[in-house]
């Protein structure tokens, strides 16, 4: 069963944000904004002043954040404004075009560079050439010439910052993905490749789990210094911050406890952090979400430390048996298949406790009017058979309620509308339901079909007006939703053998 993280032979075996830091798996910052920084390098003021405005006349979306009048002042401008684009002069005092390209290529790679060029320099121009700068612009120069270099490099930038942000909404989704199924125990093939292919040489990972109100006031500036160029994917579930770190490095109990305590203190004494333990198997990450989750609990109960492990429990396999039948029954199949997977590191007697497992959840189900699933008793030794049949059953638990509480918004929308001409539709609609599933499920839960239940409703409240003797039969029709006083009649006959002037005449006499 284990694999280490770092193994690639994993793969073999058989998941919402993520935050900028040095860590070597980070995808880059995309810079994405509605017009084009420009920068221009010029050591002749003039020169500067006149490319300035002619780009101000001559492109809406194009913005100048700076000029350099020498090299050294365009390679620090370059850093600190994050241009996209440069006029780079090649011939300035000190450190000249060719040399500011190079040094401001080696630190973002991203900008791209038009060369303004001389006659007596283009042999510096075909030099930048085979550096990958692709434009240039010859003094003095065309107006033509000039707009089509730089539409020609603004189109370069825009293709390039799409792909990039394609590949980083991929990415995006990967990881989420990968988060998710750590967290839902499915630690599969797929979930090894995952893992291979976003964190290539992962030596250990850990869950932590913070409890902080008011919680959306938890900003990512404020915690995500302390993790270094350690990795991590983070997810607001309920009322607690889940993050999973990723480490290259090995990391062991005090290295985790030292990050709780670093965020703690920057969160306040209102913070709780819980840690589960690191690992190096990632198959064991699933357990160290749920250690995270308990300890934070724990920590909130007692009130004397703010963040730690798990207290250690020592338990016997019918302590894990009743947890494992509890949380099914709640539908919290995470829970279940913890308390299965620490029982199965360790299992004993397992044959008779599987048996036990089976009927018990079967009964338990049935005596609750929901369907066990029907995939039958799983192969003994087949663990993931096993945790496959505890989610099955945990998610028919979650339908069933879920199907009962729309059956019981429905019968609500019912009883607050009947006097309207309200359809199946209306009320399908109203449970967020399909017709044809409504209509199927309301008969498996009323024992009626949607009309009948309708006509039932309304005549039952017919009943109520008429014993009232406060409305006429016409007005009482149009109350409970008919249009026809006549079809009212009929109906209100056939259910009870009685017409409306029958049954009022029946009530004066007693």
């Amino acid at each position: 069963m284990s694999s280490k993280l770092n193994h690639s032979q994993a793969k073999g075996h058989e998941s919402n944000c993520y935050c900028r830091s040095n860590s070597p798996w980070r995808e880059p910052v995309i810079r994405r904004e509605e017009t084009m920084r420009v920068l221009i390098a010029e050591d002749e003021l003039l020169e500067r002043k006149a490319m300035r405005k002619f780009l101000e006349d001559n492109f809406s979306d194009v913005t100048v954040v700076g000029e350099a009048a020498n090299g050294r002042k365009a390679i620090e401008m370059a850093e600190a404004l994050l241009p996209q684009i440069i006029l780079m002069d090649i011939k300035m005092p000190g450190i000249n075009g060719l040399e500011a390209i190079e040094a401001i290529h080696r630190r973002d790679p991203t900008i791209k560079f038009i060369l303004v060029s001389a006659y007596d320099s283009f042999d510096y121009a075909k030099q930048a050439m085979k550096m990958g700068v692709k434009e240039y612009i010859l003094k003095p120069s065309k107006k033509e010439e000039t707009i089509r270099a730089v539409l020609r490099v603004k189109k370069e930038v825009m293709e390039e910052a799409a792909r990039m942000e394609e590949h980083r909404h991929s990415s995006l989704i990967a990881r989420e993905l990968f988060l998710t199924r750590l967290m839902k125990y499915e630690v599969g093939a797929d979930t090894f490749e995952l893992q291979e292919t976003l964190f290539p040489g992962l030596q250990s990972a850990y869950f932590l789990a913070i409890k902080y109100q008011p919680l959306k006031e938890i900003e990512t500036e404020d915690w995500a210094k302390h993790f270094g160029e350690d990795d991590y994917i983070y997810r607001m579930e309920d009322d607690q911050l889940i993050i999973v770190v990723l480490s290259r490095t090995r990391k062991d109990k005090a290295a985790v406890l030292k990050l709780a305590r670093k965020l703690q203190v920057q969160l306040g004494p209102q913070a709780y952090i819980g840690a589960g333990y690191p690992t190096d198997k990632l198959e064991d990450l699933p357990d160290a979400y749920h250690q995270a989750i308990q300890a934070v609990k724990h920590l909130e109960q007692i009130g004397n430390s703010n963040f730690g492990f798990p207290p250690a429990e020592q338990r016997q396999s019918n302590n894990f048996l009743e947890d494992i039948l509890l949380e099914v029954a709640s539908g919290n199949h995470t829970n279940a298949i913890h308390f299965f997977s620490e029982w199965w590191k360790d299992k004993e007697d397992s044959v008779e406790m599987l048996h036990e497992l089976y009927f018990r959840l079967k009964q338990e189900l049935q005596q609750r009017g929901i369907q066990p699933p029907e995939t039958g008793f799983p192969v003994e030794d087949d663990y993931q058979g096993w945790t496959d049949y505890l989610k099955l059953a945990s998610l028919n638990v979650l339908h069933h309620y879920q199907s009962q509480d729309k059956m019981e918004r429905a019968k609500k929308f019912i009883h607050d509308h009947f006097h309207e001409p309200i359809s199946l539709e209306d009320v399908a609609e109203h449970a967020e339901l399909s017709p044809n599933y409504f209509s199927n499920l309301f008969k498996a839960s009323t024992g009626e079909t949607f009309i009948d239940y309708l006509t039932h409703v309304r005549l039952q409240k017919a009943k109520e007006f008429l014993q009232s003797h406060r409305y006429t039969l016409k007005e009482i029709c149009f109350m409970v939703g008919y249009k026809d006083p006549n079809y009212f009649s009929r109906v209100f006959k056939k259910y009870f053998s009685l017409s409306p002037k029958q049954y009022q005449k029946e009530i004066l006499k007693k």
